[in-house]
């Protein structure tokens, strides 16, 4: 596969090093200026002929990278978030929020362990940047993050903010069979370049149909490509 990136932060860097470390990355295409990874399939142009898509650290407004890939024809999928107003149509498929809170968190529960069944409590949650609680909802993460205090962002889904390097998403279902817990933690922007690459790498097999969207249509796949890129899930199971 070829890829295109726009890079201008370290999650766009760390992408790079990520996609140049799976064999199936033919040639990376940098759009930026400035700093570029040592390797023979790294070339920086603006040409984006044979590309397979493009993935954006989010850097770069939304609009410009939407041009550019309506020209080349490319999927695009952009780490950042969109406002729902800016979902609807256009010529490419345009994924956004290719992150850790809006797309990794939860397609963990997609995992074979924690698929809910119905009649299952599910909660969701996922670290952010900021000042941490002192109180809240207990929320159980995988080391070096543990338990820690969250805010309920809507109905199952909660927040923990964090001041340093650690991230974390994880889901906890609990139902008839017991609890099942699924959550990953890692450095925050190796998590989020890992979850922008495997989304990029399901947009690149054709999953999405065009329109600017979120990643909920292939979370399943996204997970396994996630895995497929040796992200570390940690499994919990208690039963009732």
């Amino acid at each position: 596969m070829k890829f295109a990136l726009d890079a201008g932060s370290d999650v766009g860097q760390r992408a790079a090093r990520i996609l140049l470390g799976d064999r199936r990355c033919e040639r990376l295409v940098m759009l930026n200026s400035g700093w570029r990874p040592q390797d023979s399939r790294v070339a920086r142009s603006r040409d984006l002929a044979g590309v397979d898509v493009l993935l954006s650290d989010g850097t770069t407004p939304l609009n410009n990278l939407i041009g550019l890939g309506s020209v080349a024809g490319l999927p695009l999928v952009v780490w950042s978030d969109a406002p729902a107003s800016d979902f609807g149509p256009a010529s490419i498929p345009v994924i956004v929020g290719a992150n850790l809170g809006s797309t990794l968190a939860d397609a963990l529960l997609s995992h074979p362990v924690s698929r809910p069944e119905e009649g299952d409590t599910v909660t969701v949650a996922w670290t952010e940047p900021g000042k941490p609680r002192r109180s809240g909802t207990g929320i159980a993460f995988p080391q070096p993050i543990g338990m820690t205090w969250a805010t309920q962002r809507r109905k199952g889904y909660f927040v923990v903010h964090r001041e340093d390097e650690w991230a974390g998403a994880t889901t906890t279902v609990d139902g008839p069979q017991g609890r099942r817990t699924v959550g990953v933690a890692d450095h925050g922007a190796h998590l989020e370049a890992v979850t922008l690459v495997a989304v990029a790498f399901v947009a690149a097999e054709g999953a999405f149909a065009s329109g600017i969207q979120s990643t909920a249509v292939a979370r399943a796949a996204i997970l396994k490509e996630a895995r497929n890129l040796e992200l570390d899930i940690a499994v919990w199971r208690s039963h009732s």
